[in-house]
């Protein structure tokens, strides 16, 4: 016997762990037509929404609490890179059949992420089609101090948090049909299915950054967006790129001389921090990630953009001062 839709949501996503819990400030989740939320005086509510779509942003054929866990953190490196808080989400699920095991799995990925980033599934949607899942996320940030692109000024410096290429790379693997379960290939699997979204850090530190976005698209594509968003530009000093040592071993095996480099400069998936600041709050940052066993590297320095060189807003710099020049940057939709 087939189940229909209003029993799936009940089964698998009205329950404990995944919606708010009593007593919660939300005031109003999953059975009306809307959910009813009170945004609290002196804050201002950031929204966020990414759709992904089976066989682009993930494999049809991956563990389905593998693809909810990437799906929220897409959204949660968001409302991190806003200086946000996490306040609540709903879904919208598109999906072939009702696979019950499917729904099992999938409403435990997210159990998880709802546990690690105290963000509640609030309402939704749910239809049948090819698989797809569009999930918004709601956070709350103090009026008028959220973290913007357009915050950065020349002088200050640029920060990554993390490392960088694993996710990218074992997209890459996984479409050549290689296997991730090989031990010297551990670090690329916890990275792409098990990413983490750098939001303590973000709360932590927001007083101190300039500006910030999170790594989807590749870390030239993105640096370029808080350069051009800031008319500033940034170079980057590629001695100092946090490169994964799983990417650095694995390209470098197979004949990649810039050990992985150019890979982490363009690969997406990392959904790191990538932000800056001025230099005098720098040791504060430092000790921030220190404490919680977090790397964090200064990768370069924003600089004023003039002439010439508002066309090529994000530079990359070997030893000698010359630049890395890349085809691609990033990721691209419709590209």
């Amino acid at each position: 016997m087939s189940i229909s839709e209003f029993d799936i949501i009940s089964k698998y996503f009205n329950q404990a762990g995944i919606t708010p819990e009593a007593g919660s400030t939300l005031v109003y989740g999953i059975g009306d037509d809307c959910a009813i939320v009170d945004v609290p005086e002196g804050k201002q509510l950031v929204l966020t929404m990414d759709t992904l779509v089976a066989d682009v942003h993930f494999f049809s054929g991956d563990e389905p609490a593998a693809i909810a866990r990437r799906a929220m953190v897409a959204n949660i490196s968001d409302l991190a890179a806003m200086g946000a808080d996490a306040l609540a989400f709903t879904l919208s699920l598109t999906m072939p059949k009702a696979d019950e095991a499917w729904l099992e799995s999938f409403s435990e990925g997210l159990r998880q992420m709802v546990k690690t980033y105290s963000c509640p599934l609030i309402g939704g949607d749910l239809t049948q089609g090819p698989l797809s899942i569009t999930i918004q996320a709601h956070g709350l940030v103090e009026k008028n101090r959220a973290l913007m692109r357009s915050g950065a000024r020349p002088g200050d410096l640029v920060f990554v948090t993390g490392e960088l290429g694993a996710a990218g790379l074992a997209v890459s693997l996984i479409k050549n049909g290689m296997s991730l379960q090989q031990q010297d290939r551990q670090d690329l699997y916890q990275a792409y299915y098990n990413p983490q979204a750098r939001l303590e850090f973000a709360r932590q530190g927001r007083e101190k950054i300039s500006a910030a976005i999170d790594i989807s698209d590749g870390l030239l594509a993105d640096a370029a967006h808080i350069a051009l968003m800031s008319s500033v530009n940034l170079e980057l000093q590629a001695s100092r790129i946090p490169v994964a040592g799983a990417v650095k071993s694995i390209l470098g095996n197979l004949g990649d001389r810039s050990k992985g480099l150019n890979h982490a400069l363009t690969a997406g998936d990392d959904y790191e921090l990538l932000f800056t600041a001025s230099a005098d709050q720098e040791s504060a940052l430092m000790e921030i990630a220190a404490g919680m066993k977090l790397k964090l590297s200064r990768i370069g320095l924003v600089v004023e953009s003039k002439g010439a060189d508002r066309m090529n807003r994000v530079r990359c710099l070997d030893k000698s001062g010359d630049e890395i020049t890349l085809g691609k940057v990033g990721y691209r939709h419709f590209s």
